[in-house]
């Protein structure tokens, strides 16, 4: 029999295989033990991945000031940003509901965040929201998160174009091609 808190642990491990990147050869269908390629990759610590994605951030801060075109990416971007901490206290509460070593309490990622247990209930039922509505999203598709990332920023990108006609003329007369 299926409870509440199973289905919901279901649904959160569904939602990270989707957003999990597959870790594929380029040479064979199956992993071969003797290729390099097949091998996990070293893991990375959380620590030297967040350095990176400050990298990242500081980078893009500062192609933004020299192209606008990609405010409306950015904006894209830093709405799903902001979906990380709901999406992780909603899949933290199903795992801790289910068995308290598999996640955090509700009262752990309060204290974590600085917030009220309140406010992560409320973060919580918007991150089962979130997962609901992007496994719904994924239902009968046969390609990946990433795929679907990169329609959203195509047409971010396609939305910028007419209001930044004027912006690009300017630009164009005064920076060369390619600058």
């Amino acid at each position: 029999m299926t409870t509440p808190e199973t289905a919901m642990v279901d649904q959160v491990d569904r939602f990270a295989a989707l957003i999990r990147a597959p870790r594929r050869c380029r040479v064979h269908a199956e992993p071969k033990p003797d290729c390099r390629r097949c091998a996990p990759a070293d893991p990375v610590e959380t620590g030297d991945y967040l350095a990176m994605m400050w990298r990242l951030v500081r980078a893009l801060e500062a192609r933004t000031i020299d192209d606008p075109s990609v405010l409306p990416q950015v904006v894209a971007l830093a709405a799903r940003l902001g979906e990380i901490v709901n999406v992780a206290v909603a899949t933290n509460a199903a795992r801790y509901a289910l068995d308290p070593r598999r996640g955090a309490s509700a009262g752990e990622c309060a204290r974590a965040l600085g917030i009220s247990k309140q406010s992560v209930s409320d973060r919580r039922k918007l991150g089962e929201r979130i997962i609901a509505e992007r496994l719904a999203a994924a239902v009968g598709m046969h390609h990946s998160e990433a795929a679907r990332e990169r329609a959203a920023i195509t047409a971010a990108a396609e939305s910028a174009a007419e209001p930044l006609a004027g912006y690009r003329a300017r630009h164009a007369a005064v920076v060369p091609a390619g600058g």
